[in-house]
C-alpha cells in the first residue's frame, strides 16, 4: 500500500501486523530524511532540502509490486513525502512484513534503489 500521509501509514501498518501476526517472522522498517549535503562525483556539497515531484507516486505501486513478488513478502507499506523538503525532513518511510530477514533486507535495499531513481 502507498500512502501521502504518514500518519495513515502508522495507522494502516499496526492494523496490517495484527492481521498478519503468526504469519511474518520480521517487520523491517525503514526512514528516510533529508540530510544537509548531498554527495557529487564523491564529495559532500552542502543543501537546503530536497524537491520531491509527484511523479515518484506513479512508480511507487510498480516498485511495490516487483519487491512483493520478487521476494515473497506478505506486504510492504511505503510513505513517500512531496514537494521540497527542508534538511531534516522525512522522505519516505518503508514496512516490510516478510517471513523471514534475508528476503526483508534484500527487498528494502531494491525498493530504495527503485526508488532513487525518481529523486
Amino acid at each position: 500500500m502507498i500512502f501521502k500521509t504518514f500518519d495513515e501509514y502508522l495507522r494502516i501498518k499496526e492494523k496490517v501486523a495484527k492481521e498478519l501476526s503468526g504469519k511474518f517472522g520480521c517487520i523491517l522498517e525503514f526512514n528516510g530524511y533529508v540530510r544537509e549535503y548531498d554527495i557529487v562525483d564523491g564529495r559532500e556539497v552542502p543543501t537546503s532540502g530536497l524537491n520531491i515531484k509527484d511523479e515518484v507516486f506513479f512508480h511507487l505501486h510498480e516498485i511495490r509490486g516487483k519487491a512483493i513478488e520478487k521476494f515473497g513478502l506478505l506486504e510492504v507499506l511505503i510513505y513517500h513525502n512531496q514537494g521540497f523538503l527542508k534538511v531534516g525532513e522525512r522522505v519516505t518511510a518503508i514496512a516490510i512484513f516478510a517471513k523471514r530477514r534475508f528476503e526483508a533486507f534484500s527487498a528494502l535495499e531494491f525498493i530504495i534503489s527503485e526508488i532513487k531513481k525518481y529523486h
